[in-house]
């Protein structure tokens, strides 16, 4: 079978109309499903929290994407279609409008050509539906003779392809990055969302920690630029040193399955290989301290075991107190435990001494060793690598392949959730 009419089967604008029409029940339907399967998941005495967090987090998520892909568009009545109120950064035409183009594109082309009954079977079909990939490789051999030489007798055959199937676009460096910074915007709504909702949630069932919140802007950030951003990045960049070389003349032009190639090339490098990196680095230079410095800045109450937690009157019945004797007495005992308690005492201090450092305390010193580590808090994952499927998408938009394009919500979703649960790695 014939990978070129595989590929103009996928990228009939039809079938991406179809799959955007198609994408909010699918998306709504496997996020309610995850959530009910999560929450039940958890032990019964956290399912309350459990599922309000899911509820909060996906529905923000899931509503984020589809606005921000597809905009919001009003009902359609007796047949009428609806009227949109605010734009996506997906542009896909409705059903209607593609199939009176395609009709209008076939009637011209047929009214100017003598073809076979194949074609012109195939041509009357795609004025109401879809052609599957035999017919798409008709179309695509017409004109040719037995040795698959272009027939110049048939006047409009690119034109009616163009229409029938995606147009090829040969972009600008100026549309090249044009194109990344809405997918790269199409990828950081859901993600932000994901953050926001995920520390509202946390907000509203009484888990809010500074380390929580850390976790999720980390997360999001991680997201963000391993799984979005960078490789957008490498993506144009990729395209766009290909072109200034074919403008060079140092390489000939690409083709659709050419530019495909280069453009996953530079993701692999700049975005899975280099995204991570980066991110981590965000999060361990810049994150941990701000966060960190919170944490230990926050304001603990003072405890004093001489008085009664809740009478504030001092009592030798107090149950804290009894503790704080008892300790008292073990400590200064001359052969309490192994040694006497100056020993042990003196040992102690030895041992916080040697992790003092610049006046800093061991915790601190450690933390440091840690941070020298990037990928020691968060490492990619299949899941993460699964998610670079999106990158097909960016490579298609570039390169001339579109079809991904609306299920794109689908990958972002993920993309945010993690982000609203502070997913690190194999914890929540």
């Amino acid at each position: 079978m014939n990978i070129r009419a595989i590929g103009k089967a996928l990228d009939q604008p039809l079938l991406i109309s179809k799959l955007k029409d198609k994408t909010p029940k699918i998306l709504g339907a496997a996020a309610l499903a995850y959530g009910v399967y999560d929450t039940f998941n958890a032990p019964k005495e956290e399912r309350k929290k459990r599922g309000i967090k899911n509820a909060v987090i996906l529905s923000a998520v899931v509503g984020t994407s589809l606005i921000s892909a597809f905009g919001i568009k009003t009902p359609g009545v007796q047949g009428k279609a609806g009227r949109q109120i605010l734009g996506g950064l997906v542009n896909v035409k409705g059903k209607d409008e593609i199939l009176n183009t395609q009709k209008a594109a076939v009637d011209e082309f047929l009214a100017n050509n003598n073809v076979s009954d194949d074609v012109s079977r195939v041509l009357n079909k795609a004025k109401t539906g879809l052609l599957n990939v035999k017919d798409t490789e008709i179309l695509l051999n017409m004109g040719a003779d037995g040795l698959g030489r272009e027939n110049i007798g048939l006047k409009g055959k690119e034109k009616l392809l163009d229409t029938l199937f995606s147009k090829k676009e040969d972009l600008s460096a100026k549309e090249i990055f044009e194109e990344t910074g809405r997918l790269s915007v199409l990828g950081l709504a859901p993600v932000a969302a994901g953050v926001l909702s995920g520390i509202a949630a946390e907000k509203i069932t009484g888990e809010s920690t500074p380390k929580s919140s850390s976790n999720k802007i980390k997360e999001g950030a991680y997201q963000f630029l391993a799984n979005i951003f960078m490789c957008n990045v490498g993506a144009a960049g990729a395209l766009f040193g290909a072109e200034r070389l074919q403008k060079a003349g140092v390489i000939k032009s690409l083709s659709p399955l050419q530019k495909l190639a280069v453009i996953m090339g530079g993701i692999f490098v700049t975005g899975i290989m280099g995204g991570s990196l980066v991110a981590n680095f965000i999060g361990k230079k810049i994150l941990d301290p701000i966060f960190d410095k919170k944490q230990h800045n926050k304001p603990r109450q003072a405890w004093n075991p001489y008085f009664s937690s809740n009478l504030n009157t001092f009592t030798s019945k107090n149950k804290a107190f009894e503790v704080f004797r008892a300790q008292r007495e073990r400590l200064i005992a001359p052969n309490a435990g192994f040694g006497g308690a100056k020993e042990k005492n003196a040992e102690h201090l030895q041992h916080a001494g040697k992790h003092r450092h610049n006046g800093h305390n061991g915790r601190y010193s450690h933390n440091s060793r840690r941070r020298n580590k990037l990928y020691d808090e968060r490492k990619p994952e299949l899941l993460d690598m699964a998610l670079h499927t999106d990158d097909i998408a960016t490579a298609g938009v570039l390169s001339g392949f579109k079809w991904i394009e609306p299920m794109l919500p689908l990958m972002y979703t993920i993309s945010g959730y993690r982000a609203g649960i502070g997913y690190r790695n194999s914890g929540k």
